[in-house]
């Protein structure tokens, strides 16, 4: 009988809206001479703006101001100094383009926009900016990527990291810990996005067969691609996603009495997670051979006669 699979993360979450998640739009703010507080109309006389807090699913990100203790201007006035930092990210993209050490918010997140643009041939989104402290960009086993603040003691990052975590059987990977005051970073080479997809029979006329599509350029193509495999094959209309991967590996494995499949972002990662689910289940793990999203073609794994990776 064909297991449940590990949970598949949505859609959005591989189009790294991960990135944009509810609160993870809590920005730095330096330690205030006065408290912090929302300007939703962006500061006035005799303020600065100090970071953003909301912004995920179409809600508006609202600035927030404190007093600059004499007159408007970008660089926080009254003799504080506020370095801004901003990262920008692409769906499609395995890595993020990050600007800073500026004394102007708007500026930061121009420049993080216009490297990641110039890249990618446009489609960027910056996440917004931060500033006096530093942000940590994390990566799930789906090739998604998360962001967490790391100032007032790094509730933030904590609270992102064990969500990201818990959506799979290995805890997340850190990417990059940036600092507001770091210049810039740019990854290389491009990091474009290859997409594979798994999909099987689902429930009765399981046949112990994957159908994997893999090398393709959008997440959709690679799903469309197994889901028409699995169909043909198996002149079957219960065909499911198992498990879909960006930049990472399709990893299929059997336990005592089940079989199963995860995506993770290397061979290593694989065949740890292969193992914890086993673990999970009380059961022996055989380890198959993994199918990686940047080699492309068209694959029909059998795991009643793969061999033990």
């Amino acid at each position: 009988m064909r297991p449940l699979t590990a949970a598949r993360v949505p859609r959005w979450r591989l189009l790294l809206a991960r990135v944009t998640a509810a609160g993870l739009f809590l920005f730095a703010l330096a330690p205030p001479a006065t408290a912090a507080y929302p300007c939703p109309g962006g500061p006035g006389p005799g303020e600065v703006q100090v970071g953003v807090s909301g912004g995920s699913h179409g809600v508006a990100a609202v600035p927030i101001c404190e007093r600059s203790g004499g007159g408007g201007g970008g660089d926080g006035g009254g003799g504080v100094y506020y370095a801004f930092g901003s990262v920008a990210w692409h769906a499609d993209a395995d890595d993020v383009w990050m600007a800073g050490n500026w004394n102007n918010a708007d500026a930061a997140k121009r420049e993080a926009l216009e490297a990641c643009n110039r890249e990618m041939g446009g489609g960027c989104t910056s996440i917004g900016d931060w500033n006096n402290s530093s942000m940590t960009i994390m990566r799930d086993s789906q090739g998604g990527l998360w962001n967490g603040w790391n100032g007032q003691g790094g509730a933030s990052r904590k609270r992102v990291f064990a969500e990201c975590s818990s959506k799979q059987l290995l805890p997340c990977e850190i990417l990059h810990s940036f600092d507001a005051d770091k210049r810039r970073y740019s990854p290389q080479p491009t990091p474009r996005k290859f997409y594979a997809s798994a999909a099987w029979v689902y429930g009765k006329g399981y046949d112990g067969r994957l159908y994997i599509a893999s090398g393709h350029r959008g997440l959709v193509a690679a799903e469309q691609a197994a889901l028409a495999a699995c169909a043909a094959a198996s002149a079957s209309t219960q065909c499911r996603v198992a498990a879909s991967v960006g930049n990472g590996l399709i990893q299929p494995f059997k336990a005592t009495n089940d079989t199963n499949v995860v995506a993770e972002r290397t061979a290593k990662r694989g065949a740890q997670a292969a193992q914890a689910d086993c673990k999970r289940r009380q059961s022996k793990c055989q380890v198959q051979r993994s199918y990686d999203s940047r080699i492309p073609g068209q694959f029909v794994h059998d795991f009643h006669a793969a061999a033990t990776k």
